[in-house]
């Protein structure tokens, strides 16, 4: 079978789960005898192909390219959407991302009013005339929903990293078909499993406790609550991530966090693993996670994890982490005390690496994404 793997036209620029995923899948699917092709683009060529599995319905436009693309030559498409709650996410991103700029900037009382309308969801987030609510309502009168949902109406089959993927799908975008197969994410347990920490304290001369963060600095990883929250904790954090496309936001979290915040834009896998090795906590406490594969990386290494209620981490994470509110510092403060307290050592910390070499691997995704493959294949002889 010839099958091509299609990721939006900038995925390689912003890097990211979707580009890991793909690659992962491929070389999977190259060991079972297929033929695969990888491209990111917008508008990708099918001919030729027996199907077409896009990565990623978030980028609206480039996922209306791609659809109409493989439409053109009748091709069967698969597709991972990687959904979250858009709406939602950018209330919390940008809801806090601008209160917290402002608390920076003068913390006054109207500032910690600010955070407490944050904390209780009653904060209106408006950005060119357009009110966002933590609900998902929103006084946008764009069709962006509409026209995702019509979309993946046209696709033979959907494979959601999670059943809560697919709850959301359901809910927000209207799908109802039966076609689908959970692919949850995997690791590779021979990069990321007991690493050493060694080569990451030398590379950072840090051999003290500190709290790590893996992953684009952005608004929606939500990296400016987490130095909030610890900015009068004696505890250096480490966020290991490319800030190009948000520098004013990268320039936030080093403002509110100062000289105990440590920034580091991109290492090789290996040197990654040593710092989920070295480090005390890791953290996600995000708006947008369909899973954080960051934090199941970082979970091999045999480290305790702080992770967000908002997204669907819950589905893999389970009660094997520690739970903060993305819009709580205190919150999250208290969930980073906790998992400082309990260590390497702890019940949790041990059920979520054993957890992840039993389910979560690359093989079980490639298994329900071949399932999947020769059901819609089937449906259209």
């Amino acid at each position: 079978m010839k099958v091509l793997l299609v990721n939006h036209g900038t995925a390689a620029e912003w890097g990211g789960g979707d580009g890991v995923q793909i690659r992962e899948t491929a070389k999977r699917l190259r060991q079972r005898g297929y033929i695969v092709d990888e491209v990111n683009s917008d508008q990708p060529r099918a001919e030729g192909y027996d199907l077409v599995h896009i990565f990623n319905c978030r980028v609206q436009h480039s996922f209306e390219s791609q659809i109409r693309c493989c439409k053109q030559v009748d091709i069967p498409i698969v597709v991972s959407p990687i959904w979250i709650s858009l709406k939602r996410a950018y209330w919390g991103s940008r809801g806090s991302s601008s209160v917290l700029t402002q608390a920076t900037n003068n913390y006054d009382n109207n500032a910690i009013n600010l955070l407490e309308n944050l904390k209780q969801r009653k904060l209106v987030v408006v950005n060119e005339g357009i009110s966002f609510h933590s609900n998902g309502y929103t006084t946008d009168e764009s069709n962006t929903l509409e026209l995702i949902s019509s979309l993946l109406k046209e696709v033979d089959g959907l494979l959601p990293n999670s059943l809560l993927e697919l709850q959301a799908i359901r809910s927000d975008l209207n799908w109802y078909d039966n076609t689908f197969e959970i692919a949850h994410y995997g690791v590779d347990p021979r990069i990321f499993l007991d690493a050493n920490p060694d080569k990451f304290k030398a590379y950072s001369g840090i051999n003290e406790p500190f709290v790590l963060q893996a992953g684009r600095i952005e608004p929606a990883k939500n990296q400016a609550m987490v130095c909030w929250a610890l900015r009068n904790k004696n505890i250096p954090i480490i966020f290991i991530g490319s800030g190009k496309h948000w520098p004013s936001y990268t320039d936030l979290c080093k403002s509110i966090a100062r000289d105990k915040l440590i920034v580091i834009d991109h290492i090789d896998q290996e040197l990654l693993a040593s710092a989920y090795a070295a480090a005390s906590v890791h953290i996600l406490t995000s708006w947008m996670e369909t899973c954080g594969l960051v934090s199941l990386e970082a979970a091999l290494s045999g480290t305790p994890l702080v992770a967000s209620t908002f997204g669907h981490e819950l589905e893999y994470l389970e009660d094997d982490a520690w739970y903060a509110d993305p819009a709580d510092p205190e919150s999250i403060n208290e969930s980073i005390d906790a998992a400082l307290q309990a260590g390497r050592n702890s019940e949790k910390t041990i059920k979520m690496k054993r957890k992840i070499l039993e389910k979560f691997n690359w093989e079980q995704t490639v298994d329900a994404t071949e399932k999947l493959y020769r059901r819609v294949l089937a449906k259209k002889r």
